[in-house]
């Protein structure tokens, strides 16, 4: 692909909403003719022997925690780095009732935690779950400070609930597909104007399944909470004419 393309999500926006209606992986989605053919045919560019993901945290703000181990040798590790500008690309198709705040990811781009981020779909924070549309997080992760981690990548994505419809059960769960991981890479050496990168599908094994119980409403209380509400609300504004008319 294009150097100047700088986020993968970006040219299957439209797959994407297709994708997390049919649980498809973003990497079968063609996008061949983009791709420079023999770039590196004989390079032993790196391969994962792990991954793992966990949902952590409590209540309606939790993080999404991602460990990533490579398979080469440390020294077949370096060679390619000394070669080649590398990041692992990791994109997270979010299920509908979660979302992940921009702002908040831009700050870990600000401190140098991801090589950078996006967010693609639906960026509104304010919908209900009901009123709310797919969204996915695109994050690029620098490969060359894991020389000091001994290739095991820790990635920290921090996720929030929206506020689910009414039911009867008192919890809505959202499930998470597999993430698509990748690998973007290009020669150091590298004329602006003919710049291209390999983006190499990792091949990674299904992630253990992560599922999020988020409390909401029943339905039945409807009546008695709008009820206490409208009695709340008219309480306070009575006490607010009443001081009014007694201040002096």
């Amino acid at each position: 692909m294009p150097c100047s393309r700088t986020y993968v999500a970006d040219a299957h926006v439209g797959s994407l909403a297709r994708q997390l209606s049919q649980h498809r992986d973003l990497t079968e989605v063609p996008d061949t003719a983009d791709l420079c053919k023999g770039l590196a045919d004989e390079l032993d560019v790196p391969a994962l022997s792990e991954v793992h993901r966990q949902l952590v945290g409590e209540g309606s703000h939790r993080r999404l925690i991602y460990s990533v181990k490579f398979g080469n040798s440390k020294d077949g590790m370096v060679q390619f780095l000394d070669g080649y500008d590398a990041s692992l690309v990791l994109i997270e198709k979010l299920p509908r009732g979660v979302f992940a705040d921009p702002f908040e990811l831009q700050h870990f781009v600000e401190r140098k935690v991801f090589l950078d981020v996006a967010v693609f779909g639906d960026t509104n924070l304010e919908l209900p779950s009901a009123l709310s549309n797919w969204s996915a997080v695109e994050i690029h992760f620098d490969l060359k400070p894991s020389t000091s981690m001994g290739y095991n990548l820790v990635i920290e994505l921090p996720l929030h609930a929206r506020y689910p419809p009414l039911d009867a059960s008192d919890y809505a769960t959202v499930e998470f597909g597999s993430p698509d991981l990748l690998l973007r890479y290009r020669r150091k050496e590298t004329h602006p104007d003919s710049c291209v990168c390999v983006l190499q599908n990792l091949d990674a094994t299904p992630v253990e399944k992560a599922a999020w119980r988020i409390p909401c409403g029943d339905k039945a209380h409807t009546g008695f909470v709008s009820s206490l509400t409208f009695i709340s609300a008219l309480v306070c504004s009575m006490s607010i004419v009443l001081a009014a008319s007694l201040t002096p």
